[in-house]
């Protein structure tokens, strides 16, 4: 079956849209369940999963992330009926690069908080939730991990930062993950060995993810973390590399 054939309504699936408009009635009360925002993000849906014309899925792909990026009500509408649709852009759409660029931006964007004047402290960002949503899932962090292997740097760098945002809000969930997935530490320790902005922020991820993680900090020492840090610390000039020479 063609994966672009795939009716969005049917694919996102009207319980996991019911619940997930009920997480955002409680967090910014029923006025918000048909917002313009959420008319907004589904006609993008659509377009991205029935579409036929490259061109328009790739445009549609843009506006979803800018949309998705400005607007809260926006980021737990994605969170609603955008995940399956997504995912199936990373699984069947490799071959499209900035299709699969646009993905796992505007993933980035629906995990990021935005924050507001309005609204109380406590309440829930659409950001943690749709962490949550995404962390559930093993498949989901394995397929990450498979677009490391991509030859497209911003694929890598974006994917990077999705799993760093991941970590932000379900750490916990990550690190179970890591550990199922195999060779999921070692395709994160390969990054090390990639293009300077990339290594400084696998580093960062994986000194995150080694905290309070007994098992991955053996995994991490086994696969030779020491050697390739103190590498990282001789080509950034030892004392003096700044930030990612100082990561503790």
């Amino acid at each position: 079956m063609d994966s672009r054939s795939i009716n969005l309504r049917g694919f996102a699936g009207n319980a996991g849209k019911n619940i997930m408009q009920g997480i955002g009635g409680f967090v910014f009360g029923n006025e918000r369940s048909e917002s313009k925002e959420d008319s907004y993000v589904e006609r993008f849906l659509d377009r991205i999963s029935n579409g036929t014309i490259p061109d328009d899925r790739r445009s549609a792909m843009t506006e979803l992330q800018s949309l998705v990026a400005e607007s809260r009500s926006a980021q737990m509408s994605f969170g609603a009926m955008g995940f399956p649709v997504l995912l199936n852009v990373l699984k069947e759409d490799r071959e499209d690069v900035e299709l699969v660029r646009g993905a796992l931006e505007t993933f980035v964007s629906a995990l990021t908080p935005i924050e507001t004047a309005q609204g109380p402290k406590t309440e829930v960002q659409p950001a943690s939730v749709n962490s949550d949503l995404l962390s559930r899932e093993t498949e989901n962090i394995s397929l990450l991990l498979s677009l490391l292997s991509e030859e497209d740097f911003y694929v890598r760098y974006y994917t990077i930062q999705l799993l760093t945002a991941l970590l932000t809000n379900s750490l916990k969930r990550l690190q179970e993950a890591i550990l199922l997935i195999p060779r999921g530490i070692t395709v994160l320790m390969d990054m090390l060995m990639d293009r300077k902005v990339i290594r400084n922020e696998a580093l960062l991820l994986l000194t995150y993810l080694t905290r309070d993680a007994e098992e991955i900090q053996k995994i991490v020492v086994f696969e030779g973390a020491f050697e390739k840090i103190f590498s990282i610390i001789r080509e950034e000039g030892y004392s003096d590399g700044g930030g990612v020479v100082h990561v503790k």
